[in-house]
């Protein structure tokens, strides 16, 4: 079983990924993180980032998962991604043995639980950690369907920009 990183490893491990064009406004143990981030990447993002857990080995192996907690958040209550302040959400998962990022359009979760958690297939994780990057489609109980996208720390840059455009941002990459 892999171990999991600390908040504060999580986030600066998202931040090395941009080699000093992401900036954090707050401390790096705060859930979540506000990064600000040098053009053509997106400029004002709200960090929601996990350990990715589960899959290979363990009792649902077709599975990675992300637990989503909030400090201060009570067990079993329904929160809201903060969208706010001209801040894009990004709910972002990691899995540091196999350095894979797993990125969920936070705009189509409206509400999520305490403790409750969101997934990705197994083979989209090891195809990530492979070859670079992999998708996937899930139907949500909305029935609407979203993108799942992972990808290793050398396409996290390319990758984060094909999220925003997915979630109908915009890039300036052109």
């Amino acid at each position: 079983m892999a171990a999991s990183l600390s908040t504060p490893d999580l986030h600066q491990t998202f931040l090395d990924c941009f080699d000093g064009a992401a900036t954090p406004l707050n401390d790096l143990d705060e859930k979540p993180l506000l990064v600000d981030m040098l053009l053509p990447l997106p400029p004002r993002l709200r960090l929601y980032m996990y350990n990715l857990v589960g899959g290979v080995g363990t009792k649902r192996d077709f599975e990675y998962k992300a637990v989503l907690r909030l400090r201060g958040h009570p067990v079993g209550e329904y929160r809201s991604f903060d969208h706010s302040g001209g801040r894009l959400a990004l709910l972002i998962a990691y899995r540091a043995d196999l350095d894979v990022f797993v990125m969920w359009d936070a705009s189509l979760h409206p509400r999520f639980k305490n403790g409750g958690n969101i997934q990705v297939r197994t083979d989209t994780v090891m195809t990530a950690a492979a070859t670079g990057y992999a998708d996937q489609e899930r139907r949500l109980s909305s029935g609407l369907i979203e993108t799942v996208i992972a990808c290793t720390s050398s396409e996290l840059e390319k990758t984060l920009v094909q999220r925003i455009e997915q979630m109908g941002g915009t890039s300036v990459t052109g």
